[in-house]
């Protein structure tokens, strides 16, 4: 094998996306105290560049300029170059995201961040071409040996500026359910009532957001709310973003009608989305919400899953084309011929699934299958039985993909992310209550015994990336918040009460490491080494760790009996609360937690020796706001005083008030029916 004519200190890393440019001729180190001492004594700038492995535009900059000897020549003489993959150093990126963001007023992949020795921002980007880099890097160079007084003035009001990403004084008062649905409306004014999600593109999923429709919207009472997450989450499924030979979804679509993806496939969209399906099918039973979470899982256990139980980042957007270049979405696009030659007898009807036509057309010949009708409504337009259109799609859907599999695949993020997993894993879970197929849930305890053996310690600390038996990196309170909400959901499912008590554990843990001793709120990382260290409120496409863990308190005090856990959880909503009610596209998930403070909540206890299996069909029910436990017979608070032996016994609670037990379930259905129906 011919080696590599460069080599740097990123090829003892295990990241996928550090490890590409281990062999550019730039000089680049990871992420370290050390390399800022190095800058300092070298007298140099940092420039920090932040990218993750599926990031399309991160492999452009890399090819156009990192690649490039003359850019090297100029970065390696004048800065102490330094490699951050954000999945593994997100309190990292959060910092120079939020300087990026006041610098331009906007943000995105890769990042590119100029700062001094001491790790303080002066200017920042994102992508840029190999001559427009080289003239910014000049400027720079040049403004650093003449007037390095201007540096040190930017970097002080950048510092300045980064303090102001603190929230405001928080609130005195509560949020009132008034407030949350005056939230609600507001957002839904921003709505596509044509194609789904909110109005506009790039068009992101959003899956907090569309929660919030789903759970504001029943218990709001709005009913343009619920319709529209259902509404939603129809248009996605049948979009392009959603993969109709294979199954899972794409990080976002470029347009407004979910057609063209950027292609990158993560782990952190797709675990949420099958928790909202799952969810969603308990509402409305619609058989392409079962196929999209079928599909979706399908797509993880052979693409993302390894050997040992833990799921892999990401699949990236790029993948290698007939001419050997790497191309965005080579591996998911097709040609009228291709199909045409694949189905010459079913053609028109093939074509017209998958839209081989202008609704379906992308660029350069291409075609990015998409559905405009469910499969109910197709086989009603062409005069097809159901169940006839069914199996000719799978046969077609079979026959794509043996033929896609001749191609080359796109490249792998095989890191193993411990918050991600989490997510992945709820999703699981939900899906395994919603449609009971027992695949499902051993997939999920599989990952749940890989999270407890690679990144739960005995004490409850966490560690956030796995990779080929190495388990490196503190957790962040990313990991914290998702790992304590994945041991209830466990719990609530399988109803081992070692998994309550573990995210007990790990709670009390959070709050020595993280909680602001100043404040209800609690810090993204443990301990920093960066120029400030963060609180994470707003929620993006995946929820702030704060919104979340404040739902682990409210959740954990309900099934514990610990009241200061639900104080806690009430102060940091009112920490936010001003946020919440201007910005709420940012905070959907804060909303959330509002709603289940606000609303009665529900604990349902079944004691007996069917309790846990008769506790599942109550779960089958439509309903939000409820903690679930079940046991024979417990030593759980919830439990105290509850006991039978003969015959199952169901304790309906709201906000830990308890009715008499019912032995008929039905009654207990009734009630809780007229109550989410009320």
């Amino acid at each position: 094998m011919k080696s590599k004519p460069h080599t740097n200190a990123l090829i003892d890393e295990l990241s996928a996306y550090l490890l590409q440019h281990a062999h550019n001729p730039v000089n680049w180190f990871p992420w370290a105290q050390q390399h800022l001492g190095q800058a300092k004594e070298e007298g140099k700038l940092l420039l920090i560049s932040i990218g993750y492995a599926s990031c399309h535009w991160c492999h452009v900059m890399e090819r156009e300029c990192f690649e490039d000897e003359e850019v090297a020549s100029v970065m390696n003489a004048n800065f102490l170059n330094i490699k951050v993959d954000r999945e593994e150093r997100p309190d990292v990126d959060q910092v120079y995201m939020n300087a990026l963001q006041l610098i331009s007023g906007q943000g995105g992949w890769p990042l590119n961040m100029i700062a001094l020795p001491d790790g303080r921002p002066i200017w920042g980007g994102t992508y840029f071409p190999k001559e427009r880099w080289l003239q910014v890097l000049s400027q720079i160079s040049t403004l650093a040996k003449d007037k390095p007084e201007e540096l040190i003035q930017y970097a002080d009001n950048l510092e300045k500026g980064l303090a102001s990403f603190e929230l405001n004084e928080a609130s005195k008062e509560s949020l009132s359910l008034d407030e949350i649905s005056g939230s609600l409306e507001a957002l839904l004014s921003k709505i596509d009532s044509r194609n789904g999600g909110l109005i506009g593109a790039p068009k992101f999923m959003m899956p907090t957001l569309l929660k919030f429709f789903y759970q504001g919207g029943l218990l709001c009472s709005n009913t343009l709310a619920r319709n529209h997450f259902h509404f939603s989450l129809k248009k996605m499924a049948l979009g392009g973003i959603f993969d109709a030979v294979h199954g899972g979804f794409s990080r976002y679509a470029v347009d407004d009608q979910w057609h063209i993806p950027h292609f990158e496939k993560m782990g952190y969209d797709n675990g949420q989305l099958i928790s909202l399906y799952a969810q969603a099918y308990k509402e409305k039973p619609e058989a392409l919400y079962k196929e999209t979470v079928d599909k979706t899982i399908l797509f993880f256990k052979e693409h993302l899953c390894s050997p040992e139980g833990g799921f892999y980042a990401a699949l990236d957007a790029d993948s290698l084309n007939q001419n050997k270049k790497l191309v965005e979405g080579a591996y998911y696009v097709w040609t009228q011929k291709e199909i045409e030659k694949l189905f010459p007898k079913e053609y028109p009807l093939v074509s017209a699934f998958y839209s081989i036509d202008e609704d379906g057309y992308w660029e350069e010949g291409n075609y990015v299958l998409r559905r405009m009708q469910s499969d109910e409504e197709f086989s009603k337009l062409h005069r097809l039985e159901l169940s006839e259109l069914k199996l000719k799609v799978l046969g077609w859907n079979e026959v794509l993909l043996k033929e896609r599999d001749k191609r080359s695949s796109p490249r792998l993020d095989d890191k193993i992310i411990c918050s991600w997993n989490a997510l992945l894993t709820s999703g699981l879970l939900e899906a395994y209550t919603s449609f009971k197929n027992s695949s499902h849930l051993n997939l999920a305890l599989k990952n749940l015994d890989f999270i407890e053996r690679n990144f739960v310690s005995i004490t409850g600390k966490l560690k956030r990336i796995s990779k080929g038996g190495v388990n490196k990196i503190d957790g962040f309170l990313e990991d914290y918040a998702a790992i304590i909400k994945l041991f209830i959901d466990a719990y609530e499912t399988v109803f081992n009460e070692r998994y309550l008590l573990e995210a007990e554990k790990i709670t009390e843990v959070c709050i020595v490491l993280f909680k602001d001793k100043n404040g209800p709120l609690f810090y993204f990382s443990p301990t920093s080494d960066l120029v400030l260290r963060t609180k994470e409120t707003s929620d993006n496409v995946i929820p702030s760790s704060n919104a979340v863990m404040a739902e682990n308190l409210v959740r954990l005090s309900s099934h514990l009996l610990k009241p200061d856990y639900r104080k806690l959880a009430k102060e940091m909503v009112m920490a936010c609360k001003s946020e919440l009610i201007n910005y709420p596209r940012n905070y959907s998930y804060w909303l959330l937690v509002g709603l289940r403070i606000s609303k009665p909540s529900f604990e349902i206890v079944a004691v007996g020796p069917d309790a846990k299996e008769e506790i599942k069909e109550l779960q089958m029910l439509n309903t939000i706001n409820c903690s679930w436990a079940a046991a024979e017979q417990s030593r759980l608070p919830l439990f105290q005083n509850r006991g039978s032996t003969e015959k199952t016994m169901f304790y309906l609670c709201r906000n830990n008030q308890c009715e008499l037990p019912l032995e008929d379930i039905e009654a207990v259905k009734q009630k809780l029916e007229e109550y989410f129906n009320s």
